[in-house]
């Protein structure tokens, strides 16, 4: 097994801290050295590797990264200005079970995630619409 290194410690500790999932980039700008970004990559993908961390990609071709340990993670992504906001209460678990025992399939983890537009984005939307810029 690979070692623990300095940077994957401190890359794990940047996301296990962080409520939103995070991209290379964004890890990579709070990291007290700078090592380069393909560094970042390699530790991030020994993490997912060892099941310290996981990953998902919405509509875009970034992937974002998040703690293994909050379970289960729920995500709200806008499609127009890509923030995303987890949440924590799980209905799914009803549902789960019986796709399982229909699909005689043991399921031990979930992510979802909802794809939309935020708040913000939409009342951006309905007053440029108002204002004739659209």
């Amino acid at each position: 097994m690979k070692r623990m290194t300095s940077l994957r410690r401190e890359v794990l500790e940047i996301i296990d801290k962080s409520e939103l999932p995070l991209s290379a980039d964004s890890i990579h700008e709070m990291l007290d050295e700078k090592p380069n970004l393909s560094s970042v990559y390699r530790g991030l993908s020994f993490l997912e590797d060892e099941g310290l961390i996981r990953s998902i990609s919405f509509e875009c071709e970034t992937r974002f990264y998040f703690s293994s340990q909050r379970e289960p993670v729920h995500f709200l992504h806008c499609k127009k200005c890509h923030k995303t906001k987890p949440f924590y209460e799980c209905f799914v678990d009803s549902f789960a079970k019986r796709v399982a025992e229909n699909r005689d399939f043991t399921i031990t983890n979930h992510v979802f995630y909802f794809i939309g537009i935020c708040g913000d984005c939409r009342r951006k939307i309905v007053s440029d619409v108002e204002e004739g810029r659209v």
